[in-house]
């Protein structure tokens, strides 16, 4: 029997809109020394192994799929299961660190006694007092950015820092998107033939991403005049909404549009000349958002911020500063070298296969997991 894995995340059920569910569900379908279990919901579908990889083993350990954050109950309900349940070889915890959620997971490897690997899957607001976020014998940063902070706190708080790992995440499978699926988004979009549009795929109330991207759009307003700028968001607070209208108001409408919770998201990043994203905080988000690595993938190229975990992303435009003329001048110079665009695809698409493809992400996992359950 090979040794076994138990991930303690949200449940690992449809929809997929959250990273750390798709770190869960794409790592769990690629392991192939290391026997996975996942906690699910009833009902759920079965996650399915890729070719050559080990079956998974899902467990209705919640009620119910829940949202972005699930209840206290499922938590408690799932906790239950993980102390009472469980019989893996060591546990894979993958959640954003908080106090509560983190007491509740260093209580039960202290009665249970199972090594414990803590992926980071998104940054918490403040990395002060190490000892009340992390707990696993092996933490897993998704970034250099996030490795290097985690260091700082320990050696700010005194502490010995465990053993810290570097392994991004992983790229899910994408299906290029039919003609008529990119139609169908230009006709939503209300384009005309001869307009493009470049995307900006992220939060409105977080981060200084959707006021830069205004501030952009606005200049490719004059500059740019046969390009569209979308925001495509989600809304994870009530100020989302909020936010879009001060927005729209703000910008010239036949030159911006809105689309909140996408509905095909992988056509509205296909269709796209580029992607932008000049996020400086990715709170609630991991660390390299699964949003531009599906627009790697797809051959979009992609502009982000130079800073922070973002600076780990290889193949892609990186912009120093959010001053909206450079980010401007740098799209200009993109759209205009239709050569230059297809470079960047091509140069985006190898930094996936080699640090991001699944396989390669789950490899790295699952050394961990060997070396834990060995001692």
């Amino acid at each position: 029997m090979p040794p076994s894995v138990l991930f303690v995340s949200k449940p690992i059920a449809p929809p997929f809109h959250d990273g750390s569910k798709c770190l869960v569900r794409d790592v769990a379908r690629n392991l192939t020394r290391v026997a996975p279990i996942v906690l699910s919901t009833p009902g759920a579908p079965e996650l399915t192994a890729t070719a050559g990889a080990l079956s998974v083993r899902s467990v209705a350990a919640y009620g119910a799929p829940g949202g972005f954050t699930p209840a206290f109950s499922a938590n408690l309900r799932a906790a239950a299961w993980v102390l009472l349940g469980s019989r893996a070889s060591c546990w894979h915890f993958v959640f954003a660190p908080n106090a509560r959620t983190s007491a509740a997971g260093k209580l039960l490897r202290r009665i249970r006694r199972v090594p414990v690997v803590q992926t980071i899957a998104s940054p918490p607001r403040s990395f002060a007092e190490p000892q009340k976020l992390f707990f696993g014998d092996v933490l897993v940063a998704q970034s250099a950015w996030t490795k290097s902070e985690i260091e700082t706190s320990y050696e700010g708080s005194g502490l010995r820092s465990p053993r810290i790992a570097v392994i991004p995440p992983p790229v899910p499978e994408v299906t290029l998107p039919s003609a008529a699926e990119l139609a169908r988004v230009r006709h939503e979009l209300k384009l005309q033939p001869e307009q493009r549009y470049v995307l900006y795929p992220g939060d409105l109330e977080t981060s200084s991403g959707a006021e830069t991207t205004a501030a952009l759009a606005l200049r490719a307003a004059a500059a740019l005049p046969d390009v569209v700028t979308v925001f495509a968001y989600r809304r994870k607070s009530p100020r989302a909404a909020e936010v879009a209208t001060h927005l729209a108001a703000r910008l010239p409408s036949a030159q911006t549009r809105f689309v909140e919770n996408a509905p095909n998201i992988l056509a509205l990043l296909a269709g796209s000349a580029a992607v932008i994203f000049p996020v400086d905080d990715l709170w609630g988000k991991v660390d390299l958002p699964i949003v531009l690595l599906e627009a790697m993938a797809l051959g979009v190229p992609v502009l982000v911020l130079d800073e922070g975990p973002l600076q780990d992303l290889r193949g892609v435009i990186k912009v120093s500063g959010l001053d909206p003329s450079r980010w401007l001048g740098e799209l200009q110079s993109l759209l205009a070298q239709p050569e230059r665009g297809a470079a960047i695809a091509a140069n985006q698409r190898a930094a996936l296969a080699e640090s991001h493809a699944a396989a390669v992400v789950a490899r790295a996992y699952e050394d961990l997991y060997l070396a834990l359950a060995r001692a």
